[in-house]
């Protein structure tokens, strides 16, 4: 498991980087001002479809379709894809015309403090862009299919390129105009998928014109969508909610936001994507074997792998905020002000990503127990606490209280999900206590090293040069750090590669 983890990682940051090249190419043309947070409003929209979409539907897809496979073969499982990719179309496509008619009560709800101008441009650009999502929901299958097949690569990759179209799509808007920027949205979301054609192909898969809504395993998949959708939602939720008020605290909120926030997902987009893709279908057939034991020690083992990468993330991010932002996005209409307000809001969502890598892996454990309703409940005191805080706190901090209730609300999320597994007898983090205390540990003293480091190397080198050494420098130190403490997850992966490399010398 670890092995494929750190595979998939490495490819995930690949996407990642892609992902943060069009953050910058949005800062670097349109910095924080009203454009981008047009651009921004109209791009989340088919964007958090996306996201719960593929997360909704591949959660519920990959255990029906194991279960089809080995109760009554290969194409009785191909022929359940087809019928549920049909239905999918059909209920998207619906979405999709909703939409387009419904996109002004849709914006003003989102960004109800953009200007009348502001306003018309972005429910123009978003009733383009609603088209992509009858062209997501067919691909979300696919991408869950693919992963069945182990086919990782591929199911992550796509996204590259769709952020380098995206990128064109950017400087088309700067260069000719905010219509070739919203076609050519439309266009990098549709065109992204292609490169799935030729592997489901090779699987075996070919598609039938099958429409059965009596099909009892497309109703148990439906059953299980709505609240897995509900469930992974409020992450995104929050952060529409953050926008949504943020655009009635500063011109440029939303946007400021929006770089914070996609720093975050790049953290946790790594750690939590590479593990939850692995860890999840060893994770439902444990619990289909009724293997308490396996299911628990796969858990923890995902939890502890996190931790080890979480925690030292979350420290240098609080610590390096300004300095971060400034290599990613100081530049062009990106100024000085932008890396002050965009830092700060980074700060504080930073406390948050323990609670998402957290909360995302523990609520796989419940699905794949078939507990639906303790995840919806969750995510409803989520948002609850979210919507409470931010108006509380955003009143007294401004932009950088919305991203502090955010964080309450994660943190609180994950704990709340831990004891409801203590309450189903199951504790993941038995017994890894002790090293959970050696990675903050490390983790601290990694943070304050940082910064001793940068203070020296700041004095004679750029602040982007010194950043880059002192990030090299402090990961250093954990490491030896980890190997002092003799932390249990960074021996088991040096015997891993150990391993690998005497397989490489024995052939």
């Amino acid at each position: 498991m670890r092995k494929t983890s750190i595979l998939l990682m490495i490819l995930t940051i690949l996407t990642k980087i892609f992902g943060l090249a069009r953050e910058k190419t949005l800062a670097h043309l349109f910095g924080a001002s009203a454009m981008a947070d047009i651009f921004l409003v109209a791009f989340s929209v088919p964007m958090v479809i996306t996201n719960l979409l593929t997360g909704a539907i591949g959660t519920g897809f990959i255990p029906i379709f194991d279960q089809i496979r080995m109760e009554k073969g290969k194409l009785r499982a191909n022929l359940f894809t087809a019928n549920l990719t049909n239905m999918l179309a059909l209920v998207f496509g619906g979405i999709s015309i909703l939409g387009i008619i419904g996109a002004k009560p849709l914006i003003r709800a989102m960004s109800p403090g953009f200007s009348e101008e502001s306003f018309r441009t972005c429910v123009y650009i978003t009733r383009i862009a609603m088209s992509s999502i009858l062209a997501t929901s067919i691909a979300s299958v696919f991408r869950a299919y693919l992963q069945i097949y182990k086919h990782f690569a591929i199911s992550v990759s796509h996204s590259i390129i769709m952020n380098i179209v995206l990128m064109g799509a950017m400087v088309a808007g700067k260069l000719i105009s905010i219509r070739a920027m919203a076609w050519g949205m439309l266009f990098a979301f549709i065109i992204q998928y292609i490169i799935f054609i030729p592997f489901v192909k090779k699987e075996g898969y070919r598609h039938a014109v099958l429409l059965n809504g009596e099909d009892p395993h497309l109703r148990q998949m439906l059953r299980m969508i709505l609240p897995i959708f509900i469930s992974m939602s409020v992450i995104e939720l929050n952060y529409i909610i953050n926008k949504a008020l943020a655009s009635g605290i500063a011109t440029g909120g939303i946007s400021a936001m929006n770089y914070s926030s996609r720093l975050i997902d790049f953290v946790t987009g790594i750690v939590i994507t590479s593990i939850v893709t692995v860890t999840y279908p060893p994770m439902t057939r444990a619990a289909a074997k009724k293997d308490r034991g396996q299911l628990q020690k796969v858990t923890g083992e995902s939890l502890s792998l996190m931790s080890l990468m979480v925690i030292p993330a979350t420290i240098g991010l609080m610590i390096f905020s300004p300095q971060i932002v400034r290599l990613l996005f100081f530049g062009g209409a990106f100024g000085e002000e932008d890396v002050v307000m965009t830092s700060s809001i980074l700060f504080f969502y930073a406390l948050g990503v323990p609670g998402i890598g957290f909360r995302e892996i523990q609520i796989r454990v419940y699905y794949a127990l078939g507990d639906m309703k303790t995840p919806v409940i969750n995510s409803v005191i989520m948002v609850l606490c979210n919507v409470t805080l931010s108006i509380i706190l955003g009143k007294i901090l401004g932009l950088q209280g919305l991203s502090l209730a955010t964080s309450i609300s994660l943190l609180l999320g994950a704990f709340l999900l831990y004891l409801g597994l203590k309450i189903k007898r199951l504790s993941p983090m038995t017994g890894r206590t002790k090293n959970l205390g050696k990675i903050l540990f490390a983790s601290l003293c990694m943070g304050l090293v940082g910064k001793i480091i940068f203070q020296i190397l700041s004095q004679n080198l750029s602040g982007n040069v010194a950043l880059l050494g002192t990030i090299l420098l402090a990961a250093t130190t954990y490491g030896i750090l980890l190997l002092l403490l003799k932390v249990e997850e960074l021996y088991e992966g040096i015997a891993l590669l150990k391993n690998r490399n005497k397989k490489r010398n024995d052939t």
